[in-house]
């Protein structure tokens, strides 16, 4: 998978709704097949800047009381907008790469 920093990951993972660091990190290890495996200091480290820059957000969710506290976050629409802007370059990063180098976007082929 291409470098891009830990921080898109993060956003895509909250996309699809609240989570906290453990949840995010098996999220992101879910949807990039293992290629991206965000350690704790490089997870702690992106939602602390996420949340200082304003696109992602603490939320207080109620697990009961036999769960140990857990940390949640959401996407903030500032955080959505992030994402979707950074999604939209390596939209277009794909569509230079595959013109000027004539590869298929499936897997295998």
């Amino acid at each position: 998978m291409a470098q891009t920093s830990g921080s898109f990951f993060v956003l895509v993972a909250l996309s699809k709704g609240p989570s906290h660091g453990l949840g995010i990190a098996e999220d992101v290890a879910a949807f990039t097949e293992g290629q991206v495996l965000l350690g704790p200091g490089t997870l702690y480290r992106c939602l602390r800047e996420l949340a200082e820059a304003g696109s992602i957000e603490r939320v207080d969710i109620n697990e009961g009381p036999d769960v140990r506290h857990r940390k949640y976050y959401r996407l903030t629409p500032a955080g959505e907008a992030e994402a979707v802007c950074t999604l939209r370059g390596l939209t277009r990063l794909t569509e230079v790469g595959r013109a000027r180098l004539g590869a298929p976007l499936t897997q295998g082929a």
